[in-house]
């Protein structure tokens, strides 16, 4: 009897044991269940909202890509006009620096074939100088001579008073000295011109060869064969570049 009834106690508190156990697995299982559950649920949620989030990123960069990209076209197509600009007014400023270059070669070539005749006309008017003071003789020379320097007197008379003068001396250029008729006329046709006496320097310079130079003041009448020889010189330049 004895041993039944311990076999039975033992059955019963294992019968208990598994009960509780049961129980206590049952309830913690359920409750891991549970977060499990809501683990899950919570995962979800936030796989959604990443998902949403993503494709509202994925939107956003889209837009700004899309932004980006008309920026980019803008931004070269001002690169593209800038360097088009550039390049006209580069191209301008080199047409602008080669017309001046053209021109100053132009002007320079002008001045120099100015001055090239000039130095020709001179150096011809030397030489014809020179040829006429071994060409001329004295004969011819003193024949030549009062008729310029009747001339000189008739374009002193034709001035008729304005001729300035500083003080009573008048120089006059010879190439030989003058005669005492031609001093006398002289000083009575400046006389007349300059409304007072005055009276007459001399300069001896052979290479006006025939006539006179008169200075007066700042003012020079030149009358020499020379200066009439220049003027020709001059009247058949101009008549040969028409």
């Amino acid at each position: 009897m004895l041993v039944w009834q311990l076999v039975l106690i033992q059955v019963v508190t294992f019968a208990l044991l598994v009960f509780l156990l049961r129980q206590f697995l049952y309830k913690n299982v359920t409750q891991a269940l549970g977060r499990l559950r809501q683990s899950h649920q919570e995962n979800l949620k936030r796989e959604d909202e990443l998902k949403k989030k993503r494709d509202e990123m994925e939107q956003e960069l889209k837009v700004r890509l899309a932004l980006h990209s008309e920026e980019l076209e803008r931004l070269k197509a001002d690169a593209q006009a800038e360097t088009q600009r550039m390049h006209e007014e580069i191209l301008a400023r080199a047409k602008q620096e080669g017309r001046k270059i053209v021109a100053e070669a132009e002007a320079q070539k002008e001045r120099m074939r100015t001055n090239l005749v000039a130095e020709i006309e001179e150096k011809a008017l030397g030489l014809t100088a020179q040829i006429l003071e071994h060409v001329f003789t004295d004969a011819v020379a003193k024949g030549v001579h009062p008729q310029l320097i009747d001339d000189l007197v008739d374009e002193i008379g034709q001035s008729n008073g304005r001729l300035p003068l500083d003080g009573e001396t008048v120089e006059v250029i010879v190439p030989s000295p003058l005669t005492e008729a031609q001093r006398r006329k002289l000083e009575r046709i400046l006389a007349t011109s300059l409304a007072r006496a005055v009276s007459i320097r001399e300069t001896i310079d052979h290479e006006i060869v025939a006539g006179a130079v008169v200075r007066v003041g700042n003012v020079i009448l030149d009358g020499s064969l020379r200066n009439k020889l220049q003027r020709t010189l001059e009247h058949v330049r101009e008549r040969l570049t028409r």
